[in-house]
This record gives C-alpha cells, sequence and structure tokens, in this order.
C-alpha cells in the first residue's frame, strides 16, 4: 500500500528556506543552500542523475529514495520556486501532483507528467493513483502543515542539517500535538536522518 512520506531537509530549528525565498533564490538567505549539502555536494558521481552527488551512507540514503518513491505531492509554492522543475524532475520520469487552486495550470513539457488538484484529500488520492504500490514523497511546507492537520500522513523523513537558520519559512505549523514513533536515525558529518512514523493525536 502507498504511504504519503513527507520528505525534507531542514535546519535544526526547523527551517526548509531562508528568508526571502524566490525563484530567482529558491534557497532564500542565511546560507540556507547548505541545508541540501548532504545531497548535491559529495565528490562521487551518481548514476542514476548527475544532480545528485552523495557519499557515504547519504548515497543509501537517496538510494532508497529512488528506489521506494512513485509520486510526488507538492505545494504550487515550491512549484513555482523551481519553475516546475523545466518539466522534468530530478528523479527522472517522477509523476507530480501540486496542490492548488489554479488547475488550469500548463505545466513545462518534460519527462514528468504533472497533476494539478485544489483540494488535499483529491491530490493525496491522484498522488497514491500515481505511485501505485510505491511512496508519495511530499514536498512543502504549507502542504506538509496541511497533510498533518487533515491525518493523512504516515511518515516524516527528516534530513536535520548542521544549521541554525534563524529566521525563513517554518516545515512545522503550531497546532494540535501529534504522536510520533522513531523508526531510524543514520548520522553523516552532512545531516543526520530521522525517520518516523506519524501516529494518533493523544487524548
Amino acid at each position: 500500500m502507498s504511504r504519503v512520506v513527507i520528505e525534507m531537509s531542514v535546519s535544526l530549528d526547523g527551517f526548509i528556506a531562508g528568508p526571502d525565498d524566490t525563484p530567482a533564490n529558491p534557497f532564500g538567505g542565511n546560507d540556507a543552500r547548505r541545508l541540501h549539502d548532504w545531497f548535491v555536494s559529495g565528490s562521487e558521481p551518481y548514476p542514476r542523475n548527475a544532480f545528485f552527488r552523495p557519499q557515504g551512507a547519504n548515497r543509501d540514503v537517496i538510494d532508497a529514495l529512488f528506489e521506494n518513491t512513485g509520486a510526488l505531492l507538492t505545494g504550487r509554492r515550491t512549484y513555482d520556486l523551481v519553475g516546475g522543475w523545466g518539466g522534468s524532475h530530478p528523479m527522472a520520469g517522477l509523476p507530480v501532483v501540486v496542490l492548488t487552486h489554479r488547475t488550469s495550470t500548463r505545466a513545462p513539457k518534460g519527462q514528468s507528467h504533472f497533476t494539478f488538484c485544489d483540494d488535499i484529500a483529491g491530490a493525496v488520492a491522484a498522488a497514491k493513483r500515481a505511485a501505485g504500490s510505491k511512496d508519495v514523497m511530499v514536498h512543502g511546507a504549507a502542504t506538509t502543515q496541511q497533510l498533518l492537520a487533515a491525518g493523512l500522513v504516515d511518515e516524516l523523513s527528516l534530513h536535520v542539517a548542521p544549521i541554525l537558520l534563524g529566521a525563513g519559512r517554518p516545515l512545522f505549523a503550531s497546532g494540535a500535538p501529534i504522536l510520533l514513533e522513531p523508526l531510524q536515525v543514520i548520522a553523516t558529518p552532512q545531516v543526520t536522518h530521522l525517520r518516523y512514523r506519524v501516529g494518533k493525536r493523544p487524548d
């Protein structure tokens, strides 16, 4: 059965981008580019896509991501910041579902098939159909917050970089508490990979 997995690089203080992120600077300020060093700054080439350059245990994490991911669910803001990946997500051919009120958007032509949905439940359903038996990978802070509030997340996979950004775009919003079950911890010099199963809200 397809799982919905929040898959995000994040600073130790909970930000996924620095201040003033724009299409010209999608990482934002405060050196937020470092959040992604763990999979782009290595010296070892990666055969599946030259965009990725993980090394050591980080390479194993990227390998698992390629093997287990069947579709991406992302928010409109993330889609706009990266220009729809020019029509081709770095994970070649990965279907992409975009949560947006502008469902008539024409995506750039490329290897990825894009679907635009205007409600969270419909977006999850579309992403699961596209993923088949594999996981739905989720990007974007607002989308993450909506999914958690709706109880539609199965797992959190957080890649915590050793940096305090101090400001920027927070991954999580305030709200009701949610219980998490630790599944995995992998520590590397560039990042600590944390994986949790999302449980029920406490009574």
